[in-house]
């Protein structure tokens, strides 16, 4: 039988954090913040197999 593990994180804003920037950052992908207008680029960051967002 195989077992998922799932690790579950809550991202606060006004701990300074970014949902965006961590989706970016989890996926390897470059994503822009609506909210604030941030571009988060993690294109160059390495070990990404696969990311769909």
């Amino acid at each position: 039988m195989d077992f998922c593990h799932i690790p579950v994180s809550i991202i606060k804003r006004s701990a300074g954090r970014s949902a965006v920037a961590a989706a970016a950052y989890r996926s390897g992908t470059k994503l822009t913040n609506e909210w604030d207008g941030m571009t988060h680029d993690y294109t160059r960051k390495g070990g990404i197999v696969h990311a769909e967002i």
